[in-house]
């Protein structure tokens, strides 16, 4: 049942942003006035459009007219070059007037590394919105915006994405990146693409009638099914339309590109022979060592999310094997609590892991960043337009597949078959599904799915550890001196550093350090303080090693303070949301 609030914001969407203010009407929160200048009049007329899929120079141009619009919180740079030489771009999100950006907790998301794999752009580009559009309006909002960075890559595979639009493809491609590849191994690169041999400006199937064919017409005579043992054949396939371009006897055997960009990231590598498009070594792909270079350079990310397609999950790592000997169970817990949050977020998805749920993958995202750098991360696999059967139900029957299409696909998802006459095949038909189908649903249907998912990841960086001082006081120890006891607490749900963090030495210690005084000795201690252990090494400031959500750790300082001033008690981690406290001198 559509909530309420999912259907306010679907309203809003649909009528383009165009209102100056929310009304009653759509259930939206009232605002007592623009958090900057002019702030409700440049949202709307931003007059974003979520009912269609952007090709590449519209993603860029509509992040452009963002950020232009917005400089109090977005910023666009480029961080990088494709393969074909096209710029890769970030858009930081975050309230400057609250601090900047590398000094707060970050989230970094990004989506289409897969070139056939488009709509996480649109969730990106739903997010960004969606931000910009409740800052100063809804509260949890405006702090997420105050207290925490967001760096958006929309587009990794650019020249992908580029040609997804500008040529006929099918709904598989292109996958890799531009990189020229001898899929054959006839010397030769990228020779044999699928056709458009209608030009009908789309890939689809090829049949031919053959009785020693694999496959024989459904109940309903409109798709194919695999024929049983023993059944006769009624047509022989080809997945893409095309001809023999290289007279080697094959049709579209040598497809363009690539290297499979989500296997050759540099934790869990394997080459090309065990993991098949994983390029020719780590990092061997300009798009990918951006985003590395980028992630290893923000030492405040403390989440990430990429976005996938098509099979309706939220995966965990690890991807490259099972949890046995890997995953420490705390980080499991706290990975439960995400994903079955995620589960309610955004109904008929399933909660997995990578390895044992969907499959083996080596050097990919998801390990780069848990088994790596320790980061708590996500894939989400969304949805395509036929993981849905007719009922509403889950169902991956060519009926269900079929009948989902003619009730929502709006006459574009399914091309019936038509006779073609093909130069060496002879008589054949050529239909079937059409490239925006099957990975994306209809662009009409998209925005519940990229507002349900925007809402997933933002529930992800509200879940960040934060940073809490219970108490602190201090007592006068004579000559100058005073004793400050503190209890610091994380108060969020994950902790300053994951398990596997610990385990990598990519941890950080929480950092306390003093204002108004200085700082001469700095120890650990017990709940009632009848126990201290004295921190070693140079006492500049407090460490205190990874905190547990919800945990409370004790401490005593020694402090001289300047004659007349304040304390000042200031915690830090890079991945936290930080605080502080004043503490009266006796």
């Amino acid at each position: 049942m559509r909530t309420r609030l999912i259907f306010a914001f679907v309203c809003l969407l649909l009528i383009g942003g165009s209102t100056l203010a929310p009304s009653r009407a759509q259930n939206a929160p009232e605002r007592k006035g623009d958090p900057f200048p002019g702030w409700n009049q440049r949202v709307a007329d931003t007059k974003l459009d979520f009912r269609h899929y952007y090709p590449l120079d519209e993603v860029n141009s509509t992040c452009e007219m963002l950020t232009k619009r917005f400089p109090e919180l977005l910023s666009m740079k480029e961080i990088g070059r494709s393969f074909q030489d096209r710029p890769i771009y970030c858009l930081t999100l975050c309230a400057q007037k609250t601090g900047r950006p590398e000094t707060k907790p970050a989230m970094y998301i990004d989506a289409n590394i897969h070139g056939n794999e488009i709509q996480g752009t649109e969730i990106i580009l739903v997010t960004i919105w969606y931000l910009l559009r409740n800052y100063g309006a809804e509260d949890w909002v405006t702090n997420l915006v105050d207290t925490r960075t967001f760096y958006f890559v929309p587009v990794v595979n650019v020249d992908s994405r580029y040609w997804w639009f500008e040529r006929a493809n099918n709904p598989h491609s292109l996958r890799q990146n531009h990189r020229p590849y001898d899929d054959d191994r006839d010397g030769r690169y990228d020779e044999d693409p699928p056709n458009d041999l209608n030009g009908d400006h789309v890939i689809t199937s090829m049949r031919k009638k053959d009785p020693n064919g694999d496959w024989v017409l459904s109940a309903d005579k409109r798709i194919m099914v695999r024929k049983k043992p023993g059944q006769q054949g009624e047509y022989r396939v080809w997945w893409s339309e095309g001809i023999d371009d290289d007279g080697d006897g094959r049709i579209n055997e040598d497809d363009l590109g690539g290297v499979d960009l989500n296997r050759n990231f540099p934790v869990g590598w394997r080459p090309r022979y065990r993991q098949y498009g994983a390029g020719e070594y780590p990092c061997s792909e300009p798009e990918v060592r951006t985003c590395v270079d980028f992630i290893k350079a923000h030492d405040n990310i403390a989440g990430m999310q990429f976005y996938h397609n098509a099979a309706r999950l939220i995966l965990r790592p690890p991807g490259g094997s099972s949890d046995a000997g890997v995953v420490p169970r705390e980080d499991i817990r706290v990975y439960d609590q995400l994903g079955k949050r995620g589960e309610r977020i955004i109904p008929g998805y399933k909660y997995a892991q990578t390895h044992d749920d969907l499959y083996e993958a080596f050097g990919s995202q998801i390990d780069f960043g848990y088994l790596g750098l320790g980061r708590f991360v996500f894939t989400n696999e969304l949805w395509g337009s036929t993981a849905e059967e007719f009922d509403g139900q889950p169902g991956t029957s060519p009926e269900d597949v079929r009948a989902w299409a003619d009730e929502f696909g709006m006459g574009r998802a399914y091309h019936e078959w038509k006779p073609f006459k093909h130069p060496v095949l002879g008589d054949i038909e050529i239909g079937g599904w059409d490239q925006f189908a099957t990975r994306m649903p209809p662009a009409e249907l998209f925005i519940e799915e990229g507002f349900r998912n925007a809402l997933f990841t933002l529930k992800h960086a509200e879940s960040f550890a934060e940073l809490e001082f219970v108490n602190a006081e201090a007592s006068d120890l004579g000559d100058g001196l005073v004793r400050v006891r503190l209890a610091l607490k994380n108060k969020g749900v994950m902790p300053t550093d994951s398990g596997m963090a610990v385990q990598r030495g990519e941890d950080n210690p929480v950092e306390v350090t003093v204002e108004g005084g200085e700082l001469l000795s700095a120890a650990s201690a017990n709940e009632n303080f009848s126990h201290t252990m004295l921190q070693k090494g140079k006492a500049d400031k407090l460490r205190i090693p990874r905190i547990r959500s919800e945990d409370i750790q004790y401490a005593e300082l020694i402090v001289k303070p300047e004659a007349g001033a304040k304390l000042t008690l200031k915690a830090h981690h890079p991945r936290a949301v930080d605080t502080e406290i004043e503490v009266a001198v006796p």
